[in-house]
């Protein structure tokens, strides 16, 4: 099933009386020994869809050899809470690949725990978040745990604030005592486009292995390598549109690793129409 994924839809709206609607939507996946599957989830608010709180959990069980990815799309309404919850389990030799892509909701948190049971294990971890509207705040706690020999893992986080939204990204990776010869990296840049944007960043890489090769890095910026602008200057290209080039390009190198064209083609239009809203509210 590696091919046609199972696509999961989840909608959500409020009840329109002032009280708060609240959903918990639980879903398990259990890739059997060698079994390959892809998995769509997306999560999205009716139009004008108003105030409600969605809580979903994802459970994956990959065992060995098996191969799970997995695209989370995340369009709640302006209005609604979004908490949800993803717990991994990889056994021997198993590969996971997830892709979060986060932008919609006023208050969003994302707690992905991720553990690796066996050796020569993989785990590939790319996610974006967009914070754009009025104290909007997008929020990723995140928890990867090697307890076996040869794993590998790679995170990429890309956070863009504007107008008065708020990020947060804590990343934890433990490289335990029995996890030798681990290959692990981390890697979180935050894009800020106004003056009352926030980004708290808090990487952590804690290794008690002797025997890897682990890196990790954050960086948070308010303007482009001017170099890159100047470079699109001089193909005729003016100072704004090139800032409005940079910016999707930021958060679409996350977006284009979402496997399936259709999937990736709306979040790309989305994403793009937020960036211009957020555009005219700033200016």
């Amino acid at each position: 099933m590696a091919d046609d994924p199972v696509h999961i839809m989840f909608s959500y709206s409020g009840c329109g009386d002032g009280s708060m609607m609240m959903s918990n939507p639980r879903v398990l996946v259990v890739a059997e020994k060698g079994a390959e599957v892809a998995i769509i989830e997306e999560h999205f608010g009716q139009e004008d869809g108003g105030c409600y709180w969605a809580n979903p959990v994802m459970e994956i069980i990959v065992e060995e050899d098996a191969k799970v990815v997995h695209s989370y799309v995340q369009q709640q309404s302006f209005a609604a809470a979004h908490t949800k919850w993803t717990v991994v389990q990889q056994n021997t030799s198993s590969n996971y690949e997830f892709v979060e892509v986060s932008i919609g909701a006023r208050l969003n948190r994302h707690n992905l725990h991720v553990q690796q049971l066996g050796p020569e294990t993989n785990t590939q971890l790319s996610t974006f978040h967009f914070s754009a509207q009025n104290k909007q705040i997008h929020d990723l706690h995140s928890k990867l745990i090697l307890d076996h020999p040869r794993g590998r893992s790679q995170q990429i986080h890309r956070l863009i604030a504007s107008g008065t939204g708020n990020g947060i990204f804590d990343g934890n990776i433990k490289v335990n005592r029995y996890a030798q010869q681990t290959d692990a990296g981390q890697e979180t840049k935050c894009l800020l486009l106004s003056s009352k944007a926030l980004v708290n960043v808090k990487p952590n890489l804690q290794i008690i292995a002797d025997d890897v090769k682990c890196t990790h890095g954050a960086a948070i910026s308010g303007e482009h390598d001017p170099n890159a602008i100047y470079f699109l200057q001089a193909r005729g290209i003016d100072a704004k549109t090139a800032a409005d080039a940079l910016n999707f390009a930021f958060g679409a190198h996350v977006i284009n690793q979402i496997p399936f064209k259709p999937i990736e083609k709306k979040t790309l239009a989305h994403f793009k129409a937020l960036l211009a809203s957020s555009r005219q509210n700033d200016e």
